[in-house]
């Protein structure tokens, strides 16, 4: 028989045990996931719930799922990832998982790292670094902004254009003749547009979105090579907007540049200035076991 002293221990080490098991944060997990290799033919999709509870990708290649999954829906291209085997830049593979209720990009995100870190036996680390960067800022002093912006309306056009580089966006759902995006909440994510957003033929259509994606797009590869160093947002600017730019990538050699585009038709300006990105490690990676 345990004497009470023993007896007080043994509670004490249970309730502290339990104590500690229920402070640790449970990872999000999607309910059933298929992980096999792509179709030669398929092409990557942007990161958006083809339903409010699933993710669905058709072809990318692990350091592009990492992209995904850590870095802001995949369209934050000043966040570097490095190291790990010469496969996850070829390989391409098909994803899809589905969560047990509707979950938001954010959430949907989180439980691609589970998958990844389960299935590839993906380990990575990440730390951040400063440098040089393109700061978009205001250019009038009056706040006002060019004749190519405007406040988002709070609707999506009813015919998807065709776009390069599309960004991560919200599921839309059709009222009539318009789509909307659901009521806004504090689960929305900043990183994520709400109508199609990209590169279109002759120039950049970015729509419902923050100055953080319009800076995103101008970090992704036509912008950058032109630019030279990526863009962060540092316009002080909270709301959404409509932007549209007329530019043709890559411009002829007599045509403005980039940045007086931006700053004619958008009222930004891009400055030099010091920014902060994460650079993430692959330490180590496996072939995840296929479906």
């Amino acid at each position: 028989m345990l004497r009470t002293g023993a007896l007080l221990s043994l509670i004490l080490g249970v309730v502290t045990g339990a104590l500690a098991q229920s402070a640790e944060p449970s990872r999000l997990r999607f309910e059933a996931a298929r992980i096999k290799l792509a179709e030669t033919s398929a092409n990557p999709l942007p990161v958006a719930p083809s339903a409010p509870n699933r993710l669905r990708i058709p072809s990318m290649t692990l350091k592009q799922l990492i992209y995904t999954a850590y870095g802001n829906g995949g369209y934050n291209t000043a966040m570097p990832v490095i190291g790990g085997p010469d496969w996850i830049n070829k390989t391409a593979f098909y994803v899809e998982g589905v969560a047990a209720g509707p979950s938001t990009p954010r959430q949907l995100r989180s439980m691609l790292q589970t998958l990844l870190e389960d299935r590839f036996a993906l380990k990575i680390s990440n730390e951040t670094e400063t440098g040089n960067v393109l700061g978009l800022v205001l250019d009038r002093s009056d706040g006002t902004l060019g004749p190519k912006v405007r406040k988002w309306d709070g609707t999506c056009p009813a015919v998807m254009p065709a776009l390069m580089f599309p960004a991560a966006r919200r599921p839309l759902q059709k009222v009539g003749d318009k789509f909307i995006v659901p009521p806004e909440s504090d689960a929305d994510d900043p990183e994520i547009s709400y109508c199609p957003t990209g590169y279109r033929i002759g120039g950049i259509r970015a729509d419902g979105v923050t100055m953080a994606t319009v800076a995103s797009l101008l970090s992704l590869p036509p912008a950058r090579a032109l630019l030279g160093r990526v863009a962060e947002d540092q316009t002080g600017l909270t709301g959404r907007y409509t932007l549209d730019l007329d530019f043709v990538f890559p411009p002829p050699a007599d045509a403005p540049s980039l940045s007086t585009a931006i700053k004619e038709q958008w009222g930004l300006r891009l400055v030099s200035s010091k920014g902060t990105w994460k650079v993430f490690r692959v330490e180590s990676a496996q072939p995840p076991t296929t479906d």
